[in-house]
């Protein structure tokens, strides 16, 4: 992997060379993705909130089983009293949440959904997690369908970062979204090294750093929040990290494997296994810090 670099169609809009006329876009549902591609409506607002479906979707194709010991213990649940280490670690079980379902743990996906729940409750968006969808969550996991699985999963989800947002609480939302990048990376990190360093899995590690930095600039209005600020702080110090990694567009050459003509940038990106590894320390040392219980009584 050293010296090697990587390439990726980042945004690319698809023109189809046979010269006939454009159909109209299909609905695919939120248009919010880590490191996903979107169509030329969606760019506005891919960045929105991060939902880690995409990203483990192509894990999930790549890399085999998941591994249930990656994910953040439910028993600390109960363990996290200030404000900024409930939002941080909401971001982190619902994002377990994601993986367990995707990845077919289906025990944990009821615990995911009802650790994610006490925390969405402690942050004042109980209503994203129904008795109802747990209801249909256990009558699926009787049945073993693990498709609605994802499906109830993803839409417990995403109720509770648009609850955030309607309800107006950008600087929760900043926290928590910034638990939920940090979560994806170190799940995406950690199935890399149990099943091999593949290049496309090794792309999405890169990608990320384009996320990243959005992250970091929607947080950046609510800085004056000393509790983002802090978390904002810690976001830039790995950025500071991946800087190191050479992250470029390029003009697309040539047609798709489809034979259509490809608009837009390739993402370019040098990842050497020094990198990586740096990389890795820096999202790992940043969430066992957040994600370690809290003393109570200093919170």
């Amino acid at each position: 992997m050293k010296g090697s670099v990587l390439s990726i169609t980042l945004m690319a809009v698809m023109v189809s060379s046979c010269g006939s006329g454009n159909e109209p876009a299909k609905d695919k549902g939120p248009d919010l993705v880590i490191g996903g591609e979107g169509t030329e409506e969606s760019v506005s607002s891919i960045y929105q909130m991060p939902t880690p479906n995409e990203l483990f979707g192509l894990v999930r194709e790549m890399a085999g089983a998941g591994i249930k010991q990656m994910l953040n213990p439910t028993a600390n649940v109960d363990k996290y009293a200030s404000l900024k280490s409930r939002a941080f670690n909401f971001g982190v079980y619902s994002t377990d949440l994601v993986y367990a379902s995707y990845f077919k743990l289906n025990v944990e996906v009821a615990r995911y959904y009802l650790t994610s729940k006490k925390l969405a409750d402690g942050l004042g968006i109980a209503s994203a997690f129904s008795d109802a969808d747990f209801v249909r969550l256990e009558a699926n996991l009787t049945r073993g369908d693990s498709d609605s699985l994802e499906i109830i999963s993803n839409d417990a989800y995403a109720k509770a970062y648009a609850k955030l947002e309607d309800e107006k609480m950008g600087s929760t939302l900043a926290i928590v979204l910034a638990g939920g990048w940090v979560e994806s990376m170190h799940l995406l990190l950690r199935q890399i090294e149990g099943s091999g360093k593949a290049e496309a899995l090794m792309v999405r590690v890169g990608e990320q750093k384009v996320t990243l930095e959005h992250l970091i600039e929607m947080m950046k209005p609510h800085e004056a929040d000393a509790e983002v600020a802090a978390v904002l702080k810690d976001l830039i110090a790995v950025r500071d990290v991946y800087d190191q990694v050479d992250v470029k567009r390029v003009a697309h050459q040539g047609a798709s494997s489809s034979g259509r003509m490809v608009l837009g940038d390739d993402l370019q990106v040098d990842l050497t296994a020094e990198k990586y590894q740096a990389l890795a320390k820096a999202v790992d040392d940043l969430r066992a810090r957040m994600t370690a219980p809290e003393d109570k009584t200093n919170a």
